[in-house]
């Protein structure tokens, strides 16, 4: 399951990335806060980050041990990201992390979390008799 979970996030975070830098779709590639979308705040060091959450992902989806570090750092990253936007949604004044974007980590967090944690394998060879 993290693998999978891996893959679609890193796709998903891969887009949205790219998506960030193209100003036709809310994108910047400037410090300034742009929304992107229409939903959600970006400058250009969310853009980035987004690629690095997005890249990551692609990249550790191939092997069971690499996917469930991603989904547990990065769930744990965005829920923390999450909640810092409920009290500094300015993000200190790197990156905008406010208004549906924190849902988007909350969320995001949420379910890599479940994916790296809960659902991981135990690593225990399933036995026939």
């Amino acid at each position: 399951m993290a693998k999978s979970i891996a893959m679609v996030f890193g796709v998903i975070y891969t887009v949205i990335g790219i998506a960030g830098f193209i100003g036709p779709l809310g994108g910047t590639t400037g410090m300034a806060s742009s929304t992107l979308l229409g939903i959600a705040p970006v400058n250009l060091v969310h853009n980035i980050v987004h690629l690095i959450i997005g890249l990551a992902g692609l990249s550790m989806a191939r092997t069971d041990e690499g996917a469930s570090t991603y989904c547990k750092t990065f769930g744990l990253i965005l829920l923390l990201v999450g909640v810092l936007g409920l009290i500094r949604p300015d993000g200190f004044g790197l990156m905008p992390i406010g208004g549906y974007d924190i849902w988007i980590h909350l969320i995001s967090g949420l379910i890599l979390g479940y994916a790296g944690f809960v659902a991981a394998p135990t690593g225990r060879a399933a036995t026939t008799h």
